[in-house]
């Protein structure tokens, strides 16, 4: 899925929508991602705290590269892989 030129994503975490659902554009280890809104807890909400994201829910935190939990158990945010195409982020994403 194209997500558009990469030079519009200046500032990240960027929130995308695709399909109906809420993702943040992040930039890791890894290159870019798309992390899903949706904690792998009990799916609340992932909110970007500004140095983190949090699920209000229960305050599990994930820092901002990765999506990996920070002050709970071994948990991640949900990941998809974003590649860069003639100056296009691609979002690898499952067939809908």
């Amino acid at each position: 899925m194209d997500l558009g030129p990469e030079a519009s994503f200046s500032k990240l975490p960027a929130p995308v929508s695709l399909r109906g659902e809420s993702y943040y554009l992040v930039r890791g280890k890894k290159g870019y991602q798309l992390l899903s809104t949706f904690c792998p807890h009990q799916g609340g909400e992932v909110e970007d705290q500004g140095t983190s994201f949090q699920c209000p829910q229960h305050g599990w935190r994930f820092e901002h590269t990765e999506g990996v939990c920070v002050n709970g158990p071994n948990a991640r945010m949900i990941a998809y892989p974003v590649a860069v195409r003639e100056g296009r982020l691609i979002a690898e994403m499952p067939p809908a």
